[in-house]
């Protein structure tokens, strides 16, 4: 290409020798006198500067400016230019390499947004730092952990971006060894402590150069909580089975033993084994109650429920427990309230276990009241009484399973640990919310139903 080029300029500077060399033997001759010979040379050479400037140095030009764009990424422009064979090859060389960068970049920009939905998406936490231990990437789990935005931890140390030691030594050792780096619980400020599992791995290269770490955070906090929960469930079950069928077991071993002899103690022994057994009965009920609820297996019947109806049968329920131990049982209804949407039976259950508690727990000559409120929205119920109340650092765990604020005084009432459980998975059921307050004056336990499916 560039050697056609080149013969063109040479060829053009022989045509003009040759005309200067044929004026001058035409004037050595008589033909022609100077000034023809010097207007000759000097056509020919304007001829020859247009004919170079159109086909050779216009071209180049332009070829040189959209050249120039195209550097500086307007991949759009072409050349178009006609002018010499060569050139017009180095120009479709051009537009062809433009092309193809164009394709490249195409591909390229697709694979990093893919790669950053995939980032975006991620429930993990991603942080990817450069081989000088600077933050090159962090993806939008890791920003909402640390509260930070893009600003301030693109570039920075570690540490300066998420402000916990033990979490940026991982990433510096990580960083030093090039070696994969594991820990398994790695408690984090955010500003509430959780629990994270860090897994760190080297960026290498592809002569395996040094490039930097990538390290991925895996909340564990709701896991850990569950396992804990779980233990303490298997704990709390196996104690509860336990409590009634050792009672059973030595009543039954004192009665083999010649105590059934005595018709008076023996009375008493089976008259506690029998409590003993409802209470055993009563706590297995409940498990398998709760237990379909958890599963979603109880369907429920969903129908207008008339919460009066039901906020007085519980009332007429209760009332005598509450008259032997001098306790006040009231309920502030509207005098008309809309239907709520749900099924009677477990609603009912709902008001039973609320109003038990409330009477277990208030001391004779105490009151315990229900309130009804109503918006357009949604019902909400209430159960206030003059109890003994419940510490604040008890409150967000009464309606956990088997969550006793006094372990020894419930179980003296017989209860199982487990009615507000179950009437929290009953509420959600039915879309609503299940809360608790308490001070001094008493507890109220109240719960809220919406008015529309």
């Amino acid at each position: 290409m560039l050697k056609g080029i080149r013969q063109r300029a040479i060829g053009s500077y022989v045509f003009l020798f040759s005309v200067f060399m044929v004026l001058t033997f035409l004037r050595s001759l008589g033909v022609v006198d100077l000034l023809t010979v010097l207007l000759g040379s000097f056509w020919a050479t304007v001829v020859m500067a247009w004919l170079t400037n159109r086909r050779l140095i216009s071209p180049v030009e332009q070829i040189t400016s959209v050249a120039q764009e195209m550097a500086g990424g307007f991949l759009d422009a072409e050349i178009r230019v006609k002018g010499e064979e060569e050139l017009d090859d180095l120009a479709w060389s051009i537009n062809y390499m433009a092309r193809e960068l164009r394709k490249n970049l195409t591909v390229i920009t697709e694979e990093r947004n893919r790669a950053r939905a995939i980032l975006n998406s991620m429930a993990d936490g991603v942080i990817a730092l450069d081989k000088d231990g600077r933050v090159i990437l962090v993806n939008p789990v890791v920003e909402s952990i640390f509260n930070v935005k893009e600003e301030e931890w693109i570039g920075n140390q570690l540490i300066k971006v998420i402000r916990n030691h033990e979490l940026e030594q991982l990433f510096i050792r990580a960083l030093n060894s090039m070696q994969p780096v594991l820990n398994n619980e790695l408690q984090v400020l955010t500003p509430e402590p959780r629990l994270f599992r860090v897994e760190i791995s080297p960026l290498k290269g592809n002569q395996e150069e040094k490039m930097g770490v990538v390290g991925l955070l895996t909340d564990v906090t709701e896991r850990r909580k569950l396992e804990r929960m779980r233990s303490e469930f298997v704990a709390n079950v196996s104690h509860e089975l336990r409590t009634p069928l050792t009672s059973i077991n030595g009543f039954v071993e004192t009665l083999l033993d010649g105590a059934v002899e005595d018709p008076a103690t023996a009375k008493n022994f089976l008259s506690i084994i029998n409590a003993e057994g409802k209470r055993l009965a009563n706590l297995i009920d409940d498990l398998l109650k709760l237990s379909r609820l958890e599963d979603r297996r109880s369907k429920l019947n969903k129908q207008p429920v008339d919460l009066t109806e039901v906020i007085d049968n519980t009332v007429k329920m209760f009332a005598p427990r509450a008259w032997e131990k001098n306790i006040e049982l009231t309920g502030e209804l509207p005098q008309e309230m809309p239907p709520v949407p749900g099924d009677q039976g477990f609603l009912s259950q709902v008001m039973i276990n609320l109003v038990d508690n409330a009477i277990k727990y208030t001391l004779p000559g105490g009151k315990v009241k229900i309130k009804v409120n109503f918006s357009r929205d949604e019902v909400t119920v209430s159960v206030a009484d003059t109890g003994i109340g419940i510490p604040p650092e008890s409150l967000p765990r009464v309606f956990e399973r088997f969550y006793r604020v006094d372990k020894a005084r419930s179980r003296e009432m017989g209860g199982t640990g487990l009615g507000l459980s179950i009437s929290k998975h009953i509420v959600e059921a039915h879309g609503g919310k299940i809360w608790a307050t308490s001070d001094e004056a008493g507890s109220i336990f109240s719960f809220s139903l919406p008015l529309q499916e």
